[in-house]
Order: C-alpha cells, then structure tokens, then sequence
C-alpha cells in the first residue's frame, strides 16, 4: 500500500507565501491563474466572485491573508472582472503559525 500525500489548503498557500517572498519588486501584479499555478490548486469560486476574499486581516484565524501578510506583502488592488490582484510590499511582517 502507497503512502498517500495529502496537502491542506495551508500547505498550498505556503507556495504563496514563499513565492512573494522571492520578490525583488515593490508590487507584484498576478492574475487569478497565476497564483493557481503558483500554489498548485485551482482558487476558489469565492476568491473569483468575492472581494472580501482578498482582505487584508491579519486577525482571521486561518484565512489565506495570511500567506501574503506573514510574507510581508498586502493587496493593494483586485479586478475581479479582469481576474488579477496587485500585491504591494507591506511595511509590517505578520508571523503566520
């Protein structure tokens, strides 16, 4: 019998935190594809449709802010029309776990 790898949410948007980091820009602009691809998983129909999916508070437990926001990053912009978010350096760094 295989041993099966199961990833959890939280694990696919530590690709996102690690990948933000590796940023040299001040500001990232990346469609909805691309951070798909970046962690590996297809985002969810609310992060598509709903703009407070890309909020920027840091005291929810477990929401994917906090993969941005523990990477020093915030979101300074999303299209949810155009299918893109802007990702801006932060001034403040929020531990994550």
């Amino acid at each position: 019998m295989r041993n099966k790898v199961v990833r959890t949410a939280v694990d696919n948007f530590d690709r996102l935190t690690e990948f933000l980091k590796c940023q040299i820009a001040n500001e990232v602009q990346l469609t909805f594809n691309d951070i798909s691809d970046v962690i590996g998983v297809t985002l969810p129909l609310a992060a598509r449709t709903h703009r407070q999916w890309w909020e920027n508070q840091a005291s929810a437990v477990g929401r994917q802010c906090h993969a941005w926001l523990s990477a020093g990053w915030n979101v300074r912009d999303v299209r949810l029309g155009q299918q893109y978010v802007v990702f801006g350096r932060s001034t403040i760094q929020i531990p994550w776990r």
